[in-house]
């Protein structure tokens, strides 16, 4: 299973939700973990549609730092 974990240090902000789209697109992978996403957990859980990853579970940001993110595929089966 391809996997994608990144500490992308703010994915709120337009040009890191781009560069995080691109890696997705070109590596596909079937699981991404997101550390100091910096942002609400209702705001990154939007992000599930652009990165055509339908599941998502997010941790809100406290204050400046923080949030943590989960996307995950459909074809990834948990136990």
């Amino acid at each position: 299973m391809n996997t994608l974990s990144w500490n992308c240090r703010g994915v709120g902000l337009p040009r890191t939700a781009q560069e995080l789209v691109a890696l997705v697109t070109a590596k596909s992978p079937r699981l991404v973990f997101l550390s100091e996403t910096r942002t609400s957990g209702t705001r990154v859980a939007n992000l599930r549609w652009r990165l055509g990853l339908k599941n998502c579970i997010a941790v809100d940001s406290s204050g400046t730092g923080g949030g943590l993110a989960l996307f995950w595929s459909e074809e990834v089966e948990w136990n």
